[in-house]
């Protein structure tokens, strides 16, 4: 009876032993899990800030006049770029987002770069898209 006792007694432990082992590792999993989410990088869109390189004179202006005026302007010139690069500027009706449209003359390649900010009394939406195609 003793030497049964000691057997029931012995496998209680070892499952609660495994058991326990086996709670250690899931949340060993979830921590590991939660950080690599956490360094997740979701903005995509620094792998073309190389591309928009050209056009970053323009961008700068852009915003440097909205912050001072509150708005967009209406057109943009004479900005020297590093490139002699043709550009066309436009905003749009609502004068809430602009849009940047370049072509390559030796390529056939056309880029345009978008950046929308819509500002209210409650909320703040900012959006920016970039695209290349050829023609």
């Amino acid at each position: 009876m003793k030497e049964r006792f000691l057997n029931v007694i012995k496998w209680f432990f070892i499952v609660l032993g495994v058991l326990f082992l086996m709670q250690l590792l899931i949340v060993i999993g979830a921590f590991i899990g939660f950080s690599n989410f956490a360094k997740a990088d979701i903005n995509t869109f620094n792998n073309t800030n190389s591309k928009i390189k050209d056009i970053q004179p323009i961008i700068n202006y852009v915003e440097d006049y909205r912050i001072k005026n509150g708005k967009y302007p209406e057109k943009v010139e004479n900005i020297k770029t590093k490139k002699k690069l043709n550009y066309k500027y436009e905003i749009s009706k609502d004068a809430n987002c602009y849009t940047i449209t370049t072509k390559k003359e030796k390529e056939n390649l056309t880029s345009q770069y978008q950046h929308c900010q819509v500002t209210s009394e409650n909320s703040n939406s900012s959006s920016e898209s970039y695209v290349e195609f050829n023609n």
